[in-house]
């Protein structure tokens, strides 16, 4: 059996990812975390059509966070804060890979008055 997370992944988070800080809603206290980050492009419609492609061509970006779940010490939850690069995310969504990682869908969570307990600088 391959150890995917030990071959692969261990490598692209030394080589790309970048540091963040992490509130569980299950640990409470900011919790220092890396991850690959980006802030992608991708087609929507309004209009509810799947492709973004339909009668009106609109998009939109999404910022996601890449993780390897066997650096932290419990899974993250949706609902959970994300600061990096000065700006502070709650997830939206957790896609466990299957493989050791998981990646995270962000929401811009500035300005938020009902952040989990806890100080945020």
């Amino acid at each position: 059996m391959i150890d995917f997370d030990k071959l692969a992944l261990g490598p692209c988070m030394t080589t790309f990812a970048e540091s963040a800080r992490w509130q569980s809603g299950r640990l409470g206290d900011w919790v220092a975390m890396t991850g690959v980050y980006d802030d992608a492009y991708y087609p929507l419609d309004p209009l509810g059509g799947d492709d973004g492609m339909g009668g009106v061509h609109v998009t939109t970006s999404r910022p996601v966070l890449g993780i390897q779940l066997s650096a932290l010490a419990v899974e993250p939850d949706q609902g959970d804060l994300i600061e990096m690069r000065g700006k502070m995310y709650r997830i939206h969504e957790v896609q466990p890979d299957g493989r050791g990682g998981a990646l995270l869908i962000l929401n811009d969570a500035t300005g938020e008055n009902d952040a989990l307990p806890g100080d945020y600088p």
